[in-house]
């Protein structure tokens, strides 16, 4: 995720007006105590980083630096949890706004923090949101509060949430994993359109999209326990 900041600058040109919303960005490899710590720090203007403390172990680390940037209007990017924390100790990364995927392991620590209840979003492949005006501030709005989704090769013709669920359309043919709490796969869909409504008892869910051509990620949206009798797949 070293180019982070430039990709949300590219695609917050969304509105139609042709303007940029470039962030500051800053990474940030901190050698900890008990393991290596990789971070990028997104701003709407530079801002002064503290320092790497070697003694310390990465929990610390990463605590020290969400409680520096808090009012500072930055995000912090865990780009390594995998390796950093571990899907066992990834509950010590409350804070974090964001995770960098770039595997199975990162993946698997990224739905452990969303069944814990942690509101942390993905990033991958290159970021997409959808603005009304590309300022910094909406820029890491967007990102702040999982208003994006991640392309590599594959960008749907549609793609709407609302409180009840989404729907999404492709440009060809295509598969939909529904992902739900503990990163289990609820349904999986194929055609050029679908539909999930939801049960209630999911958790969250997020969408993984898949084309001949490229894959679509969706940022999780957490589910409220709904009473009987409320909208259901």
């Amino acid at each position: 995720l070293g180019e982070a900041a430039e990709r949300d600058e590219r695609h917050a040109r969304r509105d139609g007006h042709g303007t940029d919303a470039a962030l500051w960005s800053q990474q940030l490899i901190w050698d900890c105590r008990d393991a290596r710590l990789a971070m990028q720090v997104l701003a709407a203007a530079p801002i002064e980083l503290p320092s790497a403390e070697p003694s310390e172990p990465v929990p610390s680390a990463l605590a020290r630096l969400v409680a520096a940037l808090r009012g500072q209007r930055a995000l912090l990017v865990l780009l390594n949890p995998a390796t950093a924390l571990g899907a066992e100790r990834i509950a010590l990364a409350e804070g974090v706004r964001l995770f960098a995927i770039s595997d199975e392991r990162d993946l698997l620590c990224w739905d452990r923090a969303l069944t814990i209840g942690l509101p942390v979003y993905g990033v991958r492949g290159t970021v997409a949101c959808d603005l009304l005006k590309p300022t910094p501030e909406n820029v890491l709005a967007a990102l702040g509060f999982g208003a994006f989704s991640c392309e590599d090769g594959l960008t749907p013709i549609e793609l709407v949430e609302d409180p009840y669920g989404v729907r999404w359309r492709l440009s060809e043919l295509g598969e939909a994993a529904i992902i739900v709490r503990g990163g289990f796969e609820a349904q999986r869909l194929r055609g050029f359109a679908g539909e999930w409504r939801d049960a209630g008892g999911e958790g969250y869910v997020r969408i993984e999209l898949t084309t001949a051509h490229g894959r679509c990620w969706t940022q999780p949206r957490f589910i409220a326990p709904r009473r009987s009798g409320g909208h259901g797949r």
